[in-house]
């Protein structure tokens, strides 16, 4: 280990010069647990999805639709009760019939009587509610990362001073492991940045969960979007970025910008869900090919510390910015 200016230890040169982690059995073990819905309904799913993009889904077959996620969700509920699926993975498979349901109504002309057909569902068969674990949280996301980055991150924890920021806390379950685990040291802090607006008392389950934790005075909470709030950060300040917000193509790479303008060198900065493909990427699943797109950007200018479900990277410590595009290098 070396100490930087600040005091704070790093990997030496033999470990900044290791192989990095590429997994494809990580990612495939996430999916295992995140890739629930039957196969008969994903391809049911996934034909919906495009039809809703190429608007040619007509309000005549909505019922049979109805009926698919009627069906799936009984069935989801039996393989729960017979321990074939985790508590996580039944709740993001109905949140994925959920965010269906909500395009069906968003994407197309519906009669009245239809939307009130699909709103009576959601609110009878896919409400909200939270999992057993401790504290007020509907999803879990993260745990399956934890051990993953307590190997790659763990020498941060207890170093002094460390800055980090969040981008897509949600309901905060990553940004309290994030200061109960690396944060630890003194004057340690995690700026967390969401819009909270995901679903009706989101951030009151953020709060509680915050408190509960005991990690309120170490996180700094701020309401909003992202591209909005990250240029108000001061430049070259920050040890750890996770960046977990929109998976909209250009969202993904604002955010990549604006954060590798932030971290210091030497930092971190990990991206989120680079190998989710249950979905299409057109389907803004993926933040696979924004990631890629930025990487290419800055080539040269980091070290690559895992590849798989996620993305992790070092700055390097000569790190001159984004690399112009069509200029030759």
């Amino acid at each position: 280990m070396t100490v930087n200016d600040k005091g704070i230890h790093q990997p030496g040169e033999d470990a900044s010069r290791a192989r990095p982690h590429r997994s494809s059995a990580r990612a495939t073990q996430i999916r295992q647990q995140l890739a629930v819905l039957s196969d008969r309904f994903r391809s049911s799913y996934l034909d919906c999805f495009q039809r809703l993009q190429e608007r040619t889904l007509d309000e005549q077959e909505v019922p049979a639709i109805v009926g698919d996620v009627t069906a799936e969700l009984e069935d989801l509920g039996l393989r729960y009760q017979a321990g074939q699926i985790t508590e996580a993975g039944l709740a993001y498979g109905r949140t994925q019939i959920r965010d269906l349901l909500q395009r069906l109504v968003d994407g197309c002309e519906l009669t009245t009587q239809t939307r009130r057909t699909i709103d009576r569902l959601v609110v009878d068969s896919l409400p909200r509610s939270l999992l057993s674990a401790p504290g007020r949280y509907t999803q879990d996301w993260f745990s399956f990362h934890e051990e993953h980055w307590r190997r790659h991150f763990g020498h941060l924890a207890g170093q002094p001073g460390l800055q980090a920021v969040e981008i897509g806390s949600f309901e905060g379950r990553s940004a309290c492991w994030i200061v109960q685990n690396l944060l630890i040291g003194e004057n340690s802090r995690l700026i967390c940045i969401d819009p909270f607006a995901d679903y009706p008392g989101q951030e009151a389950n953020f709060d509680h969960n915050v408190r509960a934790a005991g990690c309120a005075e170490r996180i700094v909470k701020i309401r909003g979007r992202s591209q909005q709030l990250l240029p108000y950060l001061a430049a070259g300040s920050y040890d750890f970025i996770y960046v977990d917000g929109s998976h909209e193509v250009l969202d993904v790479l604002q955010d990549a910008a604006m954060c590798w303008r932030l971290v210091r060198p030497g930092g971190l900065l990990v991206f989120d869900d680079y190998e989710h493909s249950l979905f299409p990427n057109s389907f803004g699943m993926s933040a696979g090919p924004a990631i890629d797109t930025f990487l290419g950007l800055v080539k040269g200018q980091y070290e690559l510390i895992f590849q798989d479900w996620q993305v992790a990277v070092r700055k390097n410590r000569r790190s001159h910015g984004i690399r112009p595009l069509g200029r030759p290098v």
